[in-house]
């Protein structure tokens, strides 16, 4: 049906449901074009009122809107005319009323703005002439219908009438009625008449008028019929419509059992197919099959091949047609041949598939659908090589974190027995990392939350060669080791100063109001650019300012200070602030072993004193301190180092690090002495320290000195970098963290959502072959992918795969590596289990399967989707002569309907239909016996027009039958029933 029918009938089907029953075919058009009209007008409407509340350019406004409503008010006043009662000529009329109302409009549309009123030449007054004369006709017509047509609605259903008696509704035969009327007196009389159905069509009509034109080209043809008696079985041979020949062979009774399977465009040819029938068909034999065979059919100049068993029960089909049948028989046993060897693709889940590409092996994700889900994005030499990586990525799948692409991340990963961590921000570059590896993934994470906490608050820090930082003091807690001891020497009444920091007296008493933990709040060190600490702070400070004050005295006291060295303890005499005399026993280390305890007034005094501790050590050098000193000593470790003592004895700075060599010790000294001039930062919150080294870089130091993240990329000039920081400081505070291993799966969104796999160092391993339109759906996917990839098989296909599908029911295609369908399954399986058997059938007999061998005539039996059998019958080269029109169960049925066929073949007569005619036909029952007679109407194309409604006893009440039809259909009249 062509698609001018389809939308024909559509619109016909629409009206009935939402209008009515239609009197004729311009009732629904006109109504239709009413409704377009309708809504062209009001989108003109909307068009004005719309553009003006936008303050769009008012003159292009008001010329699409005048275009569209009138083009609108035209078309539905032609709608009113086709839907009423008016004749012909006044629909030609409004017609051209329709086209003129459509010139007037394109004039305005092309007048207005420039040739309207005061602009241009003034065309207004033309154009609404022209406008107006088309409206003018189309409403001139309707204006004058009831005129031109008189009253209408003489067969509108009367109220109070009665339901339509059961055999006009096709609910009975027969029936009676009364008929009403008035005599030549003018009172009323009625005759009770008899109603019978004699004859029905055929065929059914999709609309009222269509079934009114069949009847009336029935009524046309009827009386003209004549008569044609079939006592046996014929050939009847028709051109059809198209000027084709064709033929069928009926029984008897004119039911047909078979049809030509072509068209023949001389008469010539239908006789001669006839005759090959007739000739070769009563004794042709029925193709048997053991096994299976291949058989081979044309269609559209196209040869396919198809693999059935010995039921003639299709199995496997070819997808693809060839040119000639030799070709499609090496398709054939090409096909036996691979589908022995392929490879059962049965992939539960997930699957990995290694192929070629450019010459090289690579591999692919698939799932149980054999839908490619990624591509690895390199390639290897070899097969093995291939395998060997998407082994080792499957292992590590199932633990692979899943993270967004767009979003800031910390990604914490390990690098064998230690930790690293990475910052990257939304435009996928690495801004921040890990200054070195951390023993436990606590020590990483610890940084980066640090880092995260502080870095949007951070100042921005340069510093040159070097700088005292001033900074807040840790917390401590002070303890005490029980081997902690005190020199046993100490004399009464001397006051001993404890290696850390307590105070105790001589007979062991502590002091009570000596609280270690009280201190100051600040300390500083002196660090170089490199964050190597020159010299820091021995003591705490109360407050910057005091800090600052120790920074100034340092300087003072190292600018002037001596350089003294000893190997073992020494005895000091030393001057207090207060300007009195003291002494204390020192070791190698720096410690204070003894103190004086009391203050004397000359240094003699002290030194006299001293003199009586001084006999318990008699090696211990004797030290007199009148100015600040460099102290270089070693520690028990062999280990240099040197500290800075005042003029009162006091430690006032010290190498934070000790030395392999005396030299090394002396060599940080002086490095101090270089950089005491130094400038003085407080350092209260962490900062981004730049510094240079070729291009410039960042790290990030918390107050305490420890750096917890450097940059991750480098920048040509300082300004540069410094631009880059407020992108750090956002992505390190709003990153997410998460702990990645081998593999990372990244989602990403591109219009559409997708995924690839990354390798430990972003760099990409696979790419999805597909998009997903919602994150939810990328989600599923992956997940599936990572929680079956441990178990995932890793495979290659050869030359052949069988892969199973589940759509509507399992079944199975022969694809190629490049998934070219060559092969597939006739029928569906209800399990997968069940395609099994199915598979391994075809692989049992597909290799057995010979060609089915024609002789000049065969007869084969066929099944159709739906497993109905018919018969055909094909010549020596396959080509199919006629196929049977009836379908059977079975196959067996077919074979004995077949055995009918060729007796109705032999005794059959040929007839040529040239004219409509009638034919009288036995009728058997359902044993096959003879019950009665029947007729038919048929054209001259063979089509039966009309047959009777019911069987008749004898041939001549079925040919009365037939003729009151003949003599009363042509002035019969036509009525409508629901």
């Amino acid at each position: 049906m062509s698609s001018i029918s389809d939308l024909h009938h559509k619109l016909y089907r629409l009206y009935e449901r939402y209008v009515g029953e239609p009197d004729s075919t311009k009732d629904v058009y006109g109504y239709w074009v009413f409704i377009v009209g309708y809504v062209v007008a009001i989108a003109g409407v909307t068009t004005f009122i719309a553009g003006y509340a936008a303050e769009i350019d008012a003159y292009g406004i008001i010329r699409a809107s005048g275009v569209i409503a009138a083009t609108g008010l035209a078309l539905c006043l032609f709608g009113i005319v086709l839907m009423l009662p008016v004749r012909k000529r006044g629909i030609q009329a409004s017609g051209v009323g329709l086209i003129i109302a459509f010139i007037g409009v394109g004039f305005f549309g092309w007048a207005y703005p420039y040739n309207w009123r005061n602009l241009g030449t003034d065309y207004s007054v033309q154009v609404i002439l022209v406008y107006t004369l088309g409206i003018g006709i189309i409403a001139g017509v309707t204006a004058l219908v009831p005129v031109l047509t008189g009253r209408k609605g003489m067969f509108v259903t009367e109220e109070g009438e009665t339901e339509e008696p059961p055999i006009l509704t096709g609910d009975a035969l027969e029936g009676a009625q009364f008929a009403v009327f008035r005599d030549e007196n003018g009172d009323w009389k009625w005759h009770v008449l008899h109603l019978e159905a004699l004859a029905k069509s055929n065929e059914s009509a999709v609309t009222r008028p269509k079934a009114t034109e069949g009847i009336e080209r029935v009524q046309s043809q009827i009386s003209s019929a004549g008569l044609m008696e079939l006592t046996t079985s014929a050939f009847r041979l028709y051109e059809d419509r198209d000027g084709s020949w064709q033929w069928t062979l009926a029984r008897d009774d004119g039911s047909v059992v078979g049809t030509c399977a072509g068209e023949f465009s001389e008469r010539d040819g239908a006789e001669e197919s006839v005759s090959f029938l007739k000739d070769r068909g009563p004794a042709a034999d029925v193709i048997e099959i053991e096994g299976a065979a291949f058989t081979y059919a044309e269609e559209r100049d196209q040869w396919y091949w198809q693999l059935v068993d010995d039921e003639r029960a299709p199995l496997a089909a070819g997808e693809d047609g060839y040119g000639t049948q030799e070709r499609a028989e090496q398709a054939a046993r090409t096909f036996a041949e691979q589908f022995d060897q392929a490879r059962l693709l049965d992939i539960e889940h997930v699957g990995a598939e290694l192929y070629e590409r450019n010459g090289d092996w690579t591999w692919r994700f698939v799932d149980d659908q054999d839908t490619a889900l990624a591509a690895c994005t390199d390639e290897f030499d070899a097969r093995r090589d291939a395998e060997e990586a998407a082994g080792a990525l499957l292992s590590t799948l199932d633990s692979a974190s899943v993270t967004v692409a767009g979003e800031p991340t910390y990604e914490r990963y390990q690098t064998g027995e230690q930790w690293r961590w990475r910052l990257v921000d939304e435009a996928e570059h690495i801004v921040a990392q890990s200054p070195a590896a951390s023993e436990t993934e606590a020590d990483a994470a610890h940084e980066t939350d640090t880092f995260g906490e502080h870095a949007r608050d951070a100042d921005v820090v340069e510093i040159d060669d070097a700088e005292y930082e001033i900074y807040p003091a840790p917390d401590r807690e002070l303890t005490y080791d029980e081997d902690d001891s005190l020199p046993a020497t100490a004399s009464e009444g001397s006051t001993l100063v404890s290696t850390d920091g307590g105070t105790t007296t001589a007979d062991g008493e502590t002091d009570a109001d000596a609280d270690p933990t009280d201190g100051p709040d600040w300390n500083w060190r002196l660090v170089t650019e490199d964050r190597d600490v020159i010299a820091a702070s021995t003591e705490r400070h109360r407050d910057t300012e005091t800090a600052t004050e120790a920074i100034e005295r340092v300087r003072d006291q190292a600018s002037e200070a001596d350089l003294i060295e000893f190997d073992e303890a020494a005895f000091q005499v030393y001057e207090a602030d207060s300007g009195e005399w003291r002494w204390r026993l020192i070791d190698e280390d720096g410690n204070v072993l003894a103190d004086s305890g009391a203050e004397h007034t000359s240094r003699g005094e002290a030194a006299e004193a001293m003199m009586t501790l001084k006999e318990q050590a008699p090696d211990a050098e004797l030290l007199e301190i009148e100015t600040a000193a460099f102290e270089l000593f070693v520690n028990e470790d062999d280990e240099w180092g040197w500290r800075l003592i005042d003029e009162a004895g006091k430690l006032v700075a010290e190498d934070p690090e000790t030395h392999p060599t005396r030299a090394a010790a002396r060599e940080a000294m002086n490095r101090l002495l270089e950089h005491l001039d130094s400038d003085v930062r407080t350092m209260d919150e962490a900062i981004f320290q730049t510094y240079a080294s070729e291009d410039w870089h960042w790290r990030f130091v918390l107050p305490s000195g420890e750096t917890v993240a450097v940059a991750g990329d480098t920048a040509a000039t300082r300004d540069e970098l410094v631009d880059t920081l407020p992108d750090v400081r956002e992505s390190a505070a709003s990153a997410q963290a998460y702990t990645i291993g081998d593999v990372t799966v990244q989602l990403y969104e591109n219009g559409d959502w997708s995924f690839r796999l990354l390798d430990r160092d972003r760099n990409e391993i696979a790419d999805a072959t597909g998009t997903y339109a919602k994150r939810e759906a990328v989600l599923a996917t992956v997940d599936t992918l990572t929680a079956n990839a441990a178990d995932a098989p890793i495979f290659t296909i050869e030359d052949a795969a069988i892969r199973l599908t589940d759509e509507d029911g399992w079944s199975w295609e022969l694809v190629d590596r490049e998934r070219t369908v060559f092969a597939s399954s006739t029928d569906t399986a209800s399990s997968r289990d069940e395609l099994y058997s199915q598979v391994e059938t075809v692989r049992q007999l597909a290799p057995m399967a010979g060609r089915v061998d024609f002789d000049v005539a065969s007869f084969e039996l066929v099944a159709d989707e739906d497993d109905r059998w018919q018969w055909r019958l094909i010549d020596e080269d396959g080509r199919t002569v006629a196929t049977g029109s009836e379908m059977h169960e079975s196959s067996e049925l077919a074979r004995e309907a077949l055995e009918n066929v060729r007796e109705l073949i032999e005794a059959a007569s040929i007839l040529e239909i040239d004219s409509v005619s009638f034919e009288l036909h036995t009728a058997d029952d359902e044993d096959g016996e003879t019950d009665g007679w029947v007729w038919r109407l048929v054209d001259e194309f063979g089509s039966t027009m009309a047959e009777s409604t019911q069987t008749y006893e004898s041939r001549t009440d079925a040919r009365e039958a037939m003729n009151d039809v003949k003599a009363e259909a042509p002035e019969g009249w036509i009525t409508f029933t629901e």
